[in-house]
């Protein structure tokens, strides 16, 4: 099995890295495998420019950085992963968030099993396309005062599906699925990532609706404190999508965000995996949501 030369670059102290000398098709080697898991682990979001990939090589790749260890063979590592049937597209048809602005927020906070991993991969990218935003959630448990961490402790978060109306943003601008029903969890504040054992803040703009045993407005102020921390500019990165791009980030430790985007805009389709693969259980109970076209731009 040939070794690869596998080029880690940071590309903000601590926080997302560039990854160079990645063949896809190609199966990686232990030491390989055990360096991306080490810096997924680290740096939360690994971003490959200029790769021809294939969805199966996606697949491969994300099924590798999570679980306790890693499948040991291409197979198991393809069997821990799953593709969207349907593409994160401003053109496609059926195309999944294909409009509109997404506040900052992590995939499923309001499910009883979130993903672990998301990944996205360019595969119809025309310039200039809208860039998502990317925060540590786990960086930003660290900065919190003293008092913050204080007025947090023990104390849970109730997140639900949908947007709510926050950041300044015109809620015409706001991206809202169509689902027959609600659904929502509460979870610690202060949640523990059960791979890393790191601390997560784990609040976003878009889902969490309140601060569990606090009167509506001393919850809001609380939850806006908490964002200016989390969502401090110092402390994010854009990704200026181009195709052949792919990112791959912690969907519990990492949060993202996207801008307007168009229907008539330039077109911005990308392929998405997850990670791990969700049972026939989980999967069954996982309500698609929809999108109303006629009133998008």
């Amino acid at each position: 099995m040939p070794t690869m030369d596998l080029r880690i670059s940071e590309i903000m102290p601590g926080f997302g890295a560039t990854i160079e000398g990645w063949s896809p098709g190609v199966e990686l080697d232990r030491s390989a495998v055990e360096d991306l898991r080490r810096a997924f682990d680290d740096f939360g979001v690994l971003v490959f420019r200029d790769v021809d990939v294939a969805a199966e090589d996606q697949r491969y790749l994300c099924g590798l950085l999570v679980g306790d260890e890693a499948p040991t063979d291409r197979a198991g590592a393809e069997a821990n992963s799953h593709q969207y049937s349907t593409r994160i597209s401003n053109k496609d048809e059926d195309g999944n968030a294909p409009y509109g602005r997404l506040l900052f927020h992590a995939d499923g906070m309001w499910s009883q099993n979130p993903q672990e991993l998301l990944s996205l991969y360019g595969e119809e990218v025309e310039p200039p396309s809208v860039p998502t935003t990317y925060v540590s959630a786990t960086r930003a448990c660290e900065r919190l005062s003293d008092d913050l961490r204080a007025r947090i402790a023990g104390r849970t978060a109730v997140h639900t599906t949908g947007q709510r109306e926050r950041g300044g943003v015109d809620p015409a601008e706001l991206l809202q699925a169509e689902r027959s029903a609600e659904t929502s969890r509460s979870t610690p504040v202060e949640l523990v990532h059960p791979r890393t054992g790191e601390t997560i803040l784990y609040v976003s703009q878009m889902m969490t609706a309140a601060i569990e045993g606090l009167a509506a407005d001393e919850s809001e102020a609380l939850l806006e404190e908490l964002f200016a921390v989390l969502y401090d500019d110092d402390h994010a990165f854009d990704h200026d999508w181009r195709g052949r791009d792919l990112v791959v980030w912690d969907n519990l430790a990492v949060q993202h965000g996207r801008g307007l985007l168009t229907q008539a805009g330039t077109e911005r389709s990308l392929r998405k995996v997850t990670a791990p693969r969700p049972s026939a259980t989980v999967a069954a109970g996982v309500e698609r949501p929809t999108f109303d076209r006629g009133t998008a731009g």
